[in-house]
């Protein structure tokens, strides 16, 4: 993004949060002048608007196709003004590792995008991922209905996926805006998002819906976060790319080139007969936000590591109701290979469970820290080619001297915790999973409650980490497994399960009908909830 664009998108959002103090968005009055081709028809921008003319509309397109001729692209952001207008310092901070390149301009509908793409030189990209947000000025500009701006989205993601056969699409939902819940606008984003989501197939096209992130228990949109109702604040970048980037590390993660390290997989699936669900599948909406709940929030911790010699940070989820006076139990969630302390808010949505567990009276009120598992002194995820370097993987493995020497002293000192082994449960998915039980295993005086779910292949052996132990040795109060029976990592739980189960250690072990993915995780976080701290 140029300064010059720079410049003319912030001149834009003061533009549109004036118009918005008069009762007009400031697109609406360009909207007059003439109605665009939107929709379905392949167009470039035709009207002038205050806030861009079609001069400037030609020059950031023509920037865009410079970009596109250097190629080596990775990550194509795609979209409107709210692609855009990214801010450099949260875009660099989340985005600069994937080779990203921002392909937003302002006030474009799903006809402008169509159009944009039959560039040769955006044509002949080769992405890895596609980042799609396109469809609220069809509505604000063109005063189209839902079911249009739906074909017309539906036409996009047709488009990308003939041009990019090889790419994941990451598609999000039309954001809210309006700040009531009951605007017209906000009706009709609702609506056309009903529609959007369907165009999700799990395979290719990834739908996401990052709206409840922005949405108030109200259910009224904050013009701290959206100034006009709708454009973002540096604020509201920092909320949306922290719920996006764990879906694009996973994304980027799951189908790496040929060329590129892969996932290690041990073998088929083969599910024995009691490789069976040990709870049924999880409610309709058990992890969407819930109106009218009380919310926890979540905060950013910061400790000085012993590891690695300098500060790191972990997101510390605080119940509702939470208050200094009382004491709590804590439950450490740990991430996968290529996430980090974002990936069990963003992705799963781990926090939404905890809420509505919460209100439901279903869970132990508890805190829950959400660290960057892999103590190294740059602890961002790596490019999707070196995920599986040894010094990757070396430094989940290290997190072990952290979580213990640095992070859980830290956190006892700086909340109400109940600081005993029958108080602090540890639990992970995937590489996350593997130190779970290597970590709580391993420190059985530490932590009484252990969870891997779908456990990558850096756990250890049972027979190594139990250490001839038997359950009423190890003495913990609840050691949990799952998998999917659809998962390639199936066979490192199902091998612990079955040891577990000759030695007479006590377990709970749950096969959902999942792959290695978040439903896997996201439902057996709900079961394993409901069971720790009782």
């Amino acid at each position: 993004m140029t300064k010059t664009t720079r410049a003319l998108s912030l001149s834009a959002l003061l533009l549109a949060a004036l118009c918005t103090a008069q009762g007009v968005r400031a697109e609406d009055a360009g909207a007059k002048a003439g109605k665009p081709a939107c929709a379905i028809t392949p167009a470039p921008r035709s009207i002038e608007y205050p806030w861009m003319s079609i001069a400037r509309w030609r020059e950031m397109f023509g920037e865009q196709v410079a970009r596109a001729r250097q190629g080596d692209v990775d990550v194509m952001f795609l979209g409107d003004s709210i692609t855009e207008m990214w801010t450099k310092s949260v875009w660099d901070e989340n985005f600069s590792q994937f080779k990203p390149a921002n392909f937003g301009i302002g006030g474009d509908n799903t006809g402008n995008v169509l159009w944009r793409l039959q560039d040769p030189a955006i044509a002949r990209l080769k992405p890895k991922l596609v980042v799609l947000l396109i469809g609220v000025n069809n509505i604000n500009l063109c005063d189209e209905k839902p079911e249009e701006v739906f074909l017309g989205i539906q036409a996009v993601v047709a488009k990308l996926r003939g041009l990019y056969p090889s790419a994941r699409i990451l598609l999000n939902a039309v954001l809210p805006e309006g700040e009531l819940p009951d605007s017209p606008r906000r009706r009709s984003v609702v609506e056309l998002d009903k529609m959007v989501a369907t165009l999700g197939d799990g395979k290719t096209v990834f739908f996401r819906d990052y709206g409840p992130h922005f949405v108030g228990a109200d259910g009224k949109l904050s013009a701290e976060i959206q100034p006009d109702f709708l454009h973002f604040s540096e604020k509201g970048y920092r909320i949306w790319a922290a719920a996006m980037r764990p879906d694009i590390e996973q994304l980027l993660s799951k189908d790496p080139n040929p060329e590129q390290p892969r996932r290690p997989v041990p073998g088929p699936v083969a599910p024995g007969p009691d490789d069976v669900r040990a709870f049924p599948v999880a409610p309709a909406g058990f992890a969407d936000e819930r109106a009218g709940i009380a919310q926890g929030r979540v905060e950013e911790f910061s400790y000085e590591s012993a590891v690695t010699g300098g500060r790191r940070k972990a997101q510390v989820y605080l119940p509702p109701g939470y208050a200094a006076g009382r004491r709590y139990p804590v439950l450490y969630l740990l991430h996968g290979i290529a996430g980090n302390q974002d990936e069990w808010r963003g992705y799963v949505r781990a926090t939404k469970i905890f809420d509505n567990l919460n209100a439901d009276g279903k869970a132990v009120p508890a805190i829950v820290v959400m660290p960057n598992g892999r103590a190294l002194p740059d602890d961002r995820p790596p490019p999707s080619d070196r995920l599986f370097t040894p010094e990757h993987v070396a430094g989940f493995a290290q997190f072990e001297q952290d979580l213990l020497s640095s992070l859980v002293p830290a956190i006892d000192r700086h909340y109400p915790t109940l600081a005993n082994r029958g108080q602090r449960a540890i639990a992970g998915l995937s590489m996350g999973g593997g130190q779970a039980l290597n970590f709580g295993l391993g420190h059985a005086d530490t932590f009484g409650w252990v969870a891997g779910f779908s456990s990558a292949p850096n756990t250890q052996a049972a027979d190594g980490l139990l250490r001839g132990r038997d359950g009423a040795q190890l003495g913990l109060k609840l050691l949990y497994l799952s998998c999917g029976n659809k998962d390639g990592l199936f066979g490192i739980s199902q091998s612990f399960h079955r040891y577990l189960k000759d030695h007479g250690v006590a377990h709970v072990w749950n096969v959902d009908e999942y792959g290695h993915d978040r439903e896997s995780w996201a439902d057996n976080l709900y079961h394993f909830s409901q069971l720790v701290f009782r």
